[in-house]
């Protein structure tokens, strides 16, 4: 999306019960408690710190729907060989439980592919998905389908998740003609309009949209999917599988906000996220077999917001007076993220640093896949 298109902001209707590491009840849409979860949904906002959520927060006057979560704990971010990690290495560490160094994807530091949380989905028998809101070849929705020693080598990235196989379903942002060939030679086949996807019974899917947040007036004419929508026809095409579904779903623009330092930018594409959330917990409300994980890379812009800053002046803020908030970089930061999870009682003290307030972001793939046991 660009800034400049519109100055839209979906509202979702969320609760307003603060966050704790065991259970609680929060006023928003609820999971049933699973110990293991035929369906896994991780949903991922690229540079979505805890400061930019707080934002959020603070410019809806209400808590984000993420932030309704019964689990939460903080995740260090770091890559094989830096503090500050790039999303290629970010996504790596969250597909496959491995660091590698930034730049690389889906391969260890030796340049080994590595086995994805969609790999170990597939050999379950499960359907799996991945969707993101930039083009197909981003480090994130790469690191858990492609493997490459760099980010940038997109046609080789791209060949090679084609190749696994793996992956049942890709939507993406609008592509090249280039680059949506390689899926139709792979045996793809491409839904021209999103409000088919739902509908599809081929075994392997992929489709490409202008994907905005302020789509559903255009809906009708198939020229633009809101990222909720898109989401929930995905759930709608992975759950014909028996067996359940792993799905990716990354809102990638909040890091365009950060590395912009556009607070309009980022808020818009950070609500449009969670109520992609709102639209996942919508579609799974009252099962028993659906974990729902809401986490984010790194953290992009170190934004900071001043003390006493109120819900009036982020609304000030994002239309475009810098007022109770300032960026500290236009790049990545080593902050820790928020981890998120909705639909099972996770306990964060057996992975990594053996407490319940801060795990590694290898540790994401090693929950996930403990779930799908």
């Amino acid at each position: 999306m660009k800034k400049n298109i519109q100055k839209w902001i979906a509202l979702a209707m969320v609760g307003t019960t603060s966050l704790s590491l065991v259970a609680c009840k929060p006023k928003t849409i609820q999971l049933k408690e699973v110990t293991t979860a035929k369906n896994v949904i991780l949903m991922i906002g690229d540079g979505m710190g805890p400061t930019q959520i707080e934002a959020g927060e603070l410019y809806k006057g209400e808590k984000l729907t993420m932030q309704g979560f019964p689990y939460m704990t903080k995740v260090e971010t770091r890559s094989a060989n830096a503090l500050v990690t790039d999303s290629a290495a970010a996504a790596t560490a969250l597909a496959t439980g491995t660091r590698t160094k930034n730049s690389m994807v889906g391969r260890d530091t030796n340049g080994n592919d590595l086995t994805t949380i969609v790999d170990v989905a597939s050999s379950l028998g499960k359907r799996t998905g991945v969707i993101t809101t930039e083009e197909i070849y981003g480090a994130t929705p790469m690191g858990f389908s492609g493997h490459s020693n760099s980010r940038d080598l997109q046609s080789e990235l791209v060949k090679s998740a084609v190749a696994s196989s793996n992956v049942n379903f890709f939507a993406c942002n609008l592509l090249g003609e280039k680059y949506v060939n390689h899926f139709a030679e792979g045996g793809y086949e491409t839904i021209e309009y999103a409000e088919n996807i739902s509908d599809a019974t081929s075994e392997k899917v992929f489709g490409s949209y202008i994907i905005e947040p302020k789509a559903e007036e255009m809906w009708a004419k198939g020229a633009m999917v809101g990222f909720d929508r898109l989401v929930t026809e995905a759930l709608e095409y992975l759950s014909q599988d028996e067996d359940g579904f792993f799905l990716m779903a990354e809102g990638a623009h909040i890091d365009h906000g950060g590395h912009n330092n556009d607070i309009t930018y980022m808020l818009e594409e950070l609500i449009s996220f969670d109520n992609a959330v709102k639209a996942v917990l919508e579609w799974a409300k009252g099962r028993d077999d659906t974990v729902v994980i809401v986490t984010a890379d790194h953290e992009t812009g170190g934004l900071t917001l001043h003390d006493g800053v109120t819900h009036e002046d982020m609304l000030l803020a994002y239309e475009g007076e810098r007022i109770g908030y300032d960026w500290t970089t236009t790049g990545h930061t080593d902050t820790d993220v928020n981890f998120y999870v909705n639909g099972a009682n996770i306990n964060f003290a057996q992975y990594s640093f053996g407490t319940a307030d801060r795990i590694k972001n290898t540790d994401v793939f090693e929950i996930m896949k403990a779930l799908m046991k």
